[in-house]
């Protein structure tokens, strides 16, 4: 009998986690658009925030003094310049040289996991919030953090908007609102600016563009931050609104790539590639293509800091696309400026190219 009871238990264990996978909140506690509206309404001892899944979450309403522990590492960047540091139990990063020269207290923080969740030691840790990426495959460890008592908050940051939410949103759950306004008025600012630069680009004038990632062919897709920010910086797409795959890479493979022929090629600074520009200059299988015989392939800096990564560096592989493209309108003395004030506002030092990578 206490088998068949345990058996029973496990199986309950299972439907609810894969019910989890498919609907992790009920209609009622979804917002129909989470992006913009992020409304505290406090309640007791709780306030109720909404994530990027459309989630009403209920977390301490001592903001002040919430802790953070994360499975996603793009929300690193976003909890050390809102000046979380020390709050901040576990994390994970992509660049640990990076993060060590911003923040060395979240550099030494413990790790939870990424793309599994250590529940014991999140129970352990016992953080006051819980981030985890907003995507499907990561609802179980909503379900998981939830069964420790841990409010999770989901995150998303693949499109501008998003990324400027994200802000809001954790500004409110953990008590910094003015420093969360003054990121997003400045990233605002900029878009802006961007915004009126492009604006000066005749049409016939702009230049076609694609993002590459790990290999020769392997492209951001129409939805991805990488796809979005060639575009908003006046550049033209070669990629079609059906190549698309869930805003992640997707292999159209060499030969496509040859027949649509981009102006530009800008490569991933965030993944490990097994090839160089240096390598596509000297295959004649793409001799005849218009961004080899210009020399036009460019990795987005930076090597420490992946400005083409969902995270407030976007802003600058946005403005590093347009000097490539368009070097008269955003030149190097122009980047390099705006990578000091960057780096100035958002982690409160400059960082030279030679510390993290970049050159114009």
């Amino acid at each position: 009998m206490k088998r068949i009871i345990a058996l029973l238990l496990a199986l309950v264990m299972c439907f609810s986690l894969v019910a989890c996978a498919k609907a992790p909140a009920s209609d009622e506690d979804k917002d129909a658009s989470p992006v913009g509206d992020s409304t505290v309404e406090i309640e007791g001892e709780s306030v109720t925030i909404v994530d990027m899944i459309g989630r009403k979450v209920a977390i301490p309403a001592d903001t002040k003094n919430n802790t953070v522990g994360a499975t996603y590492g793009a929300a690193t960047p976003f909890l050390i310049t809102l000046g979380l540091g020390e709050r901040v139990l576990a994390c994970n990063y992509k660049n640990g040289a990076f993060v060590q020269m911003v923040d060395e207290v979240v550099y030494n923080a413990k790790d939870i996991g990424d793309n599994t969740l250590d529940y014991e030691k999140l129970a352990k840790i016992n953080p006051s919030v819980y981030i985890c990426k907003g995507k499907p495959q990561d609802y179980n460890k909503i379900e998981q953090a939830t069964q420790v008592g841990i409010p999770t908050i989901a995150i998303s940051a693949e499109e501008l908007d998003e990324i400027l939410y994200t802000y809001e949103m954790l500004g409110k759950a953990f008590g910094v609102e003015d420093r969360a306004q003054e990121l997003i008025d400045y990233l605002n600012g900029e878009l802006e600016n961007i915004d009126k630069l492009v604006a000066t680009i005749p049409e016939d004038q702009r230049s076609t563009a694609v993002c590459m990632g790990s290999e020769i062919g392997r492209v951001a897709g129409s939805d991805m931050l990488q796809n979005i920010m060639i575009e908003r910086v006046g550049g033209k797409s070669v990629l079609t609104p059906e190549e698309q795959e869930d805003r992640w890479w997707f292999l159209i493979g060499p030969e496509a790539l040859v027949s649509k022929n981009p102006d530009y090629i800008f490569v991933t600074s965030s993944a490990v590639l097994n090839y160089s520009a240096e390598q596509m200059y000297e295959d004649k299988a793409f001799s005849d293509m218009t961004a080899v015989k210009d020399k036009h392939i460019f990795v987005i800096p930076a090597v420490k800091d992946s400005w083409d990564m969902p995270g407030p560096g976007f802003i600058l592989a946005m403005y590093y696309m347009m000097h490539c493209m368009y070097p008269d309108l955003i030149t190097a003395e122009d980047m390099q400026n705006k990578t000091d004030e960057f780096y100035q506002l958002f982690y409160g030092k400059t960082l030279t190219g030679e510390e993290i990578g970049y050159s114009f």
